[in-house]
């Protein structure tokens, strides 16, 4: 039914080869979204963050500019090709 197409890895001599090479605004919205649903939920904070701070985004949208967050973003194209892309990558990129 439908064309299996094996998929590899895109990464090459660590440069972004798929996409802008900075963060976009969609990856963005979907870093602090998730990372705001894990805190509110009772994930452990990875910075210090002031006492008066209690929103769950704000503490995620601290972490991610601190670059403290461990995550890839992983970028497909249509043709089944992909690249697996590490957070900190792009956030140099901008």
């Amino acid at each position: 039914m439908f064309n299996k197409v094996p998929v590899r890895n895109e990464i090459i001599a660590d440069e972004v080869v798929i996409g802008p090479p900075g963060l976009t605004r969609f990856e963005k919205a979907r870093i602090l979204g998730a990372r705001g649903l894990q805190i509110s939920l009772g994930a452990p904070i990875l910075i210090k963050i002031k006492k008066d701070i209690t929103d769950p985004i704000l503490i995620a949208e601290e972490e991610l500019y601190k670059n403290v967050l461990p995550l890839t973003i992983a970028r497909l194209l249509p043709d089944g090709k992909f690249q697996n892309i590490p957070l900190s990558w792009l956030l140099k990129g901008k």
